[in-house]
């Protein structure tokens, strides 16, 4: 039986979209060694034009990596809040807290300031929250666990 299996590939193309214009594009993660461990953060903000017009990695106080990717998320608002940017996508490769931060899950007791703070951040704004896979997501990620190496 096995002589005649055949394995079916299943792929995914993963391609960086530019945002609409006017909109500014936010690429978060979280990242935790040892969940609780070391943790980090790391974000970028580009803008209709792809360009990079904010960058951030750093270490934040011990956490697990559902805590430390909800950090990154609420950094990353507050930074487009203080810049004025109005229309903002993000983009998360945690599914969790993307379905969090839509209200369609309920957050764990742990992130719950945190979120109802990213609520009423968003509130405020046009806004878009995405599901992006890891391989879209290396600047956050790369940004992140250079934080926690440096």
């Amino acid at each position: 039986m096995l002589e005649n299996y055949t394995p079916r590939l299943k792929y995914d193309k993963v391609i960086g979209e530019l945002p609409i214009v006017g909109w500014v594009k936010v690429n978060t993660d979280g990242a935790s060694r040892g969940n609780p461990g070391r943790s980090s953060i790391g974000l970028c903000i580009r803008n209709n034009d792809r360009d990079l017009v904010y960058a951030l990695g750093r270490e934040i106080n011990a956490t697990t990596n559902t805590e430390a990717e909800t950090v990154a998320i609420l950094e990353a608002l507050r930074i487009c809040s203080a810049h004025n940017y109005m229309q903002v996508w993000l983009q998360t490769d945690s599914l969790l807290l993307k379905n969090i931060v839509e209200g369609l899950w309920k957050p764990p007791w742990c992130i719950v300031e945190q979120v109802e703070e990213i609520w009423q951040l968003l509130g405020r704004d046009n806004f878009k929250v995405s599901h992006i896979f890891r391989e879209g997501n290396k600047l956050a990620d790369h940004l992140a666990n250079y934080a926690l190496d440096v």
